[in-house]
């Protein structure tokens, strides 16, 4: 009769740290169509958004409440600037750097995500994302000649 296999559509599954307008983060699953820019996704006409928690269970969150999303993996720009990952300039003080620092770490830190019982691609992108804010935090240290 009805055939559903013609009309599932392909997605593919980005992570993604989303901000609420509450200023809480959360990091959730977002699908995009292939060949589709995820600020087309955003953008598009739609108020609601699926999204896949952790648990793999399905939310579905009005775009008005989204204060900002950060797609957490990007296979077009594999190593960025320091200050961009951060999410600093590179006038930034070294009280602003620091405390940039802290705000990418922590939503990633080990300690803070073991006792969440998170799937292991949720561990494995942590890790990579602690890794690289360390490594940001380091190269910027170094060349302004901070050694603590």
């Amino acid at each position: 009769m009805f055939d559903s296999s013609q009309t599932k559509k392909t997605r593919i599954k980005i992570m993604m740290r989303v901000e609420m307008d509450d200023g809480n983060e959360r990091l959730l699953f977002m699908f995009v169509a292939p060949n589709t820019r995820v600020s087309d996704t955003i953008n598009d006409t739609r108020e609601f958004l699926p999204f896949e928690t952790a648990e793999g269970d399905t939310e579905i969150i009005n775009k008005h409440r989204i204060r900002r999303i950060v797609p957490m993996e990007s296979k077009t720009r594999p190593s960025r600037d320091p200050y961009d990952i951060l999410g600093i300039s590179e006038s930034a003080s070294d009280a602003e750097v620091k405390a940039a620092y802290h705000k990418a770490i922590m939503p990633v830190h080990p300690d803070n995500i073991q006792a969440l019982n998170l799937p292991p691609d949720f561990l494995a992108l942590a890790n990579r994302m602690a890794a690289q804010a360390n490594e940001a935090y380091a190269k910027i240290k170094k060349a302004r000649g901070q050694n603590d």
